[in-house]
């Protein structure tokens, strides 16, 4: 895949790379807030619904979910028009996929620390590598060997899955359940359901797309009336531990995630004539950079510190001023970037003027401004990344393939890494480094990054891509 998909990549690799820092950074009082979930500030670290404003830590989910929005034209319709797939086959294989996600949530949850707390921590251990074992199984799509063998390998990957988790629960006591699962997991299986099929039935039409968009908030809105046939459908489900409705407010970023896929799409079927780097250059590329990556920053400063009509007033200038570089540019890519910039400014002023609206925007519990302002965010870091990788030929080689191969970057720390340093007793090592100081802390969750980064960047190497 060309560079052009490459920054989608990059998008979902800073994402991915995010959560694991942010997971793997110890909490102490005395670090600043906004190295946290603002709703979750220190010195306490308690849930406080009240708190507006976001971090950095709140982009790295929205992020992730708009760039699997902005993957779904990519993957679907290649399988259609590329390919020649019937919208049959394409509808199985996205219930195929729902159906791997939710169980990886549900065996996720089952198999971390917390609940395997009643087993030997040597115990506890083995398991999760075994797991991991059966995750690589379970995932990954072998070029090497046949398709029946493939299909043995998946076989055997679930069914250990299985026999861990039974007999975790029967065997050593741990409290095994269908109830629990990976929160993270478990909305994006249910976002590649609902998003999926919300895309297929509107791939050919945008309006239409926008209109499902807009009745979903006209749903939401309704939710906040006490009694109303809104907030009663949204608290309803058929089965609590594998879908509710209040999930599909996360389609707010995979909408609009699908109309850039459907622009890099469109960019991407244009003859080679127009991508040689002679022709298809930007003008003012490092001023087109700085401005997208400004009004990222603008808006994080803004919107925790709650300087809001300031933050409002520059990211309408620098709104302004970055389409008027933009529109210099008549190249392929650069009417691709125009378009894209034209939709990103768009989600973020909406998501700027619903800011006031259920009482700031936040993370927790999840805002309209959230969604729309973070849809406008992802698209100047898309429209960054993507001017640097074709003016100047930057790779972004590491977060790209984290990016390429997501489910082992978000596995490989809780479910390789720390049981292996627990196996060689070098896991205490790592505390008492954290514990020397408040910022020893994020470095230890810095070195346990990079340490995920290079077992993600060796498997992507090797082509070993786990895959639903």
């Amino acid at each position: 895949m060309g560079t052009r998909a490459d920054s989608i990549d990059l998008l979902r690799g800073l994402a991915i790379v995010g959560m694991v820092l942010s997971g793997q950074t110890l909490w102490h009082s005395d670090l600043p807030a906004w190295m946290f979930h603002a709703q979750v500030p220190p010195p306490d670290f308690r849930f406080d619904p009240s708190v507006p404003g976001i971090t950095w830590v709140d982009l790295v989910f929205p992020f992730f979910l708009f760039s699997m929005g902005a993957a779904f034209p990519l993957a679907l319709r290649r399988k259609l028009e590329l390919k020649g797939e019937s919208v049959a086959a394409v509808v199985l294989g996205i219930v195929q996929r729902w159906a791997l996600l939710a169980l990886f949530a549900i065996a996720l949850a089952n198999l971390r620390p917390g609940v395997l707390g009643v087993l030997p921590e040597w115990a506890a251990a083995l398991v999760q590598l075994a797991a991991w074992g059966c995750f690589g199984a379970l995932f990954l799509r072998l070029d090497r060997l046949s398709p029946r063998q493939n299909r043995t390998m998946h076989a055997c990957g679930l069914a250990g899955l299985l026999l861990l988790m039974a007999g975790a629960k029967w065997l050593g006591g741990a409290k095994v359940s269908v109830h629990n699962s990976d929160i993270i997991i478990l909305v994006l299986a249910n976002m590649a359901l609902a998003g999926s099929l919300t895309w297929l039935a509107t791939r050919n039409s945008i309006r239409a797309r926008m209109g499902v968009l807009a009745l979903l908030v006209a749903v939401r809105l309704g939710t906040e009336v006490d009694g109303s046939w809104n907030q009663a459908l949204w608290n309803w489900s058929p089965v609590p531990w594998l879908f509710r409705f209040d999930y599909l407010k996360y389609l707010c970023l995979i909408l609009p995630g699908t109309i850039a896929g459907e622009l890099f799409w469109q960019r991407m079927q244009q003859q080679q004539p127009a991508d040689s780097p002679q022709t298809d250059r930007q003008p003012h590329a490092a001023l087109v950079v700085a401005g997208a990556a400004a009004l990222v920053a603008v808006n994080m400063w803004g919107l925790f510190t709650r300087h809001l009509t300031i933050n409002l007033a520059a990211s309408v200038v620098l709104g302004l001023a970055l389409r008027a570089l933009l529109r210099r540019n008549d190249t392929p890519t650069g009417v691709l970037h125009r378009r894209l910039f034209d939709w990103g400014l768009f989600w973020l002023v909406l998501g700027l003027c619903l800011e006031a609206f259920e009482g700031g925007i936040k993370k927790d519990h999840a805002t309209l401004s959230y969604f729309f302002v973070t849809s406008g965010l992802a698209s100047c870091v898309l429209i960054a990344a993507n001017t640097a990788m074709r003016q100047w030929g930057v790779r972004f080689g590491a977060l790209v393939k984290c990016g390429r191969n997501p489910m082992v970057a978000y596995t490989a720390a809780g479910f390789l890494l720390m049981p292996l340093l627990t196996l060689t007793h070098t896991a205490p090592w790592l505390q008492r480094l954290a514990e020397l100081s408040p910022w020893m802390g994020v470095v230890r969750g810095a070195l346990v990054t990079a340490a995920v980064m290079g077992i993600t960047v060796l498997f992507t190497n090797k082509r070993l891509f786990w895959r639903t």
